[in-house]
């Protein structure tokens, strides 16, 4: 009867060969004490150890003269030892491919992110309760879903570009020769007003329902008096000044004891952050307002575009500071006036109007009570929600980055097909659907 093998054991060993020769006194027999016959995956790991000394002598809780009694932990060390190896080449190359990466790129800009508006910072916002990585940390599949469920990108101006600048009695003619300094580049303007609301309607029969609207805002200013007025400086690109304040909120003149309001109102105000006595003694008058205003640059000239996002009331206020007088009796009067003194304007409210008339459009189910505001238009494009955008001047400032993303993004068109141009000079309600 012939052995079983016959032929002795062959491991490659590079350009050579090991033979190990069988023996007889060494093999065991069966039921015989004797040398505990090892798997393949151990006669090897001892040939791997002769070829290279270490590789087993590094590993944990493994050394030449220690007996295995189970061969198959052996084999899950050997195999833990391999794929940490194989880890640690893996997250070498990732580094310097990051590192690559970086040198071209700001960390988190993407090339389509880089082409934003000037003077703005892109950042994309990182995943709720997870922080940033570091260089490398992360395999390029991990990295590339991490980017897209990270959302659009943020765009911010920068931090001096948040400043707003405090006007009182006290400091109105000088922040007005910085205007005026401004104006001529600066030609963008947005405003934003504050007042204590709505409190009086009109009765009777109107010609339409336009002429209705016009009507309860005619009669909502001839009433009430502003208590801010808010107003945001940029050129044709959205950029703002480097240096110096850009958005200005004045406070005028207010006595809540002669003023038609609510308690409602009274306290909703006082929580918002104003204070009436600041306004009653140190409050700037609207006849020296209008009156600056009227040289500051910003006021009748072609060159210059306002934007707001509420143009009924804040053109209305405006136009009625401006006449020192009562409010046109009808819209067309008004409408003059509004283009005497702003020749060109953008109602970013009657712009959101049409998109959310798109949306509803293509999405039926989207309830018809829903309100689109500046605030959700913020949302929308990404703009962070800061404490300072509540604020008059914030407003101002908010509308401005709110009208230029948007129309960056869309390349001045709406989803309806038309361009930004097709509702230039229109008011939302007054001569605008």
């Amino acid at each position: 009867m012939q052995s079983v093998n016959m032929q002795p054991h062959v491991f490659p060993m590079g350009e050579h060969s090991f033979f190990q020769h069988q023996q007889a006194d060494q093999q065991p027999t069966m039921g015989m004490a004797g040398n505990q016959i090892y798997s393949p995956q151990v006669t090897q790991a001892g040939l791997l150890q002769q070829q290279q000394p270490g590789i087993i002598q590094n590993m944990p809780g493994l050394n030449k003269t220690q007996e295995i009694p189970n061969s198959y932990l052996l084999k899950q060390k050997l195999e833990a030892e391999q794929q940490q190896q194989q880890q640690q080449q893996q997250q070498q190359q990732q580094q310097q491919q990051q590192q690559q990466f970086n040198m071209g790129n700001p960390m988190g800009v993407s090339g389509a992110a880089a082409n934003g508006p000037p003077g703005l910072n892109v950042f994309r916002q990182g995943m709720p309760a997870l922080n940033r990585p570091g260089k490398g940390q992360l395999p390029k599949h991990m990295a590339a879903a991490a980017a897209a469920a990270a959302g659009p990108p943020i765009l911010l101006p920068p931090p001096g570009h948040f400043f707003i600048r405090e006007v009182w009695k006290n400091n109105l003619h000088s922040e007005f020769a910085t205007i005026r300094k401004l104006a001529s580049q600066y030609n963008y303007i947005s405003m934003s007003t504050e007042f204590v609301g709505t409190i009086a309607r009109p009765i009777g029969n109107f010609r339409s329902k336009t002429d209705y609207h016009y009507q309860t805002m005619r009669s909502n200013v001839d009433f009430l008096n502003p208590i801010q007025i808010g107003i945001s400086l940029c050129d044709a690109n959205g950029a703002k000044p480097d240096h110096g304040p850009s958005t200005w909120q004045f406070n005028f003149n207010f006595d809540e004891s002669k003023e038609m309001m609510s308690a409602e109102s009274f306290e909703l105000l006082q929580r918002s952050g104003i204070n009436f006595e600041s306004h009653a003694l140190h409050g700037v008058d609207s006849f020296e307002f209008a009156q600056l205003l009227t040289d500051s640059g910003l006021l009748m000239d072609s060159n210059t575009t306002w934007i707001t996002y509420h143009a009924a009331y804040d053109f209305g206020f405006l136009v009625h500071i401006l006449m020192n007088n009562s409010m046109p009796n009808n819209r067309e009067e008004f409408e003059w006036w509004v283009h005497k003194f702003l020749p060109n304007f953008y109602d970013l409210n009657l712009i959101c109007k049409v998109i959310q008339d798109y949306k509803q459009q293509q999405q039926p189910a989207v309830s018809q009570q829903q309100q689109f505001s500046l605030a959700s238009l913020a949302e929308e494009l990404g703009i962070p929600k800061f404490p300072l955008f509540t604020t008059t001047g914030g407003q101002a400032l908010l509308t401005l980055l709110g009208f230029f993303q948007l129309s960056k993004l869309s390349m001045n068109k709406l989803p309806n097909g038309l361009s930004f141009s097709n509702y230039k000079n229109l008011i939302y309600g007054i001569n605008g659907e």
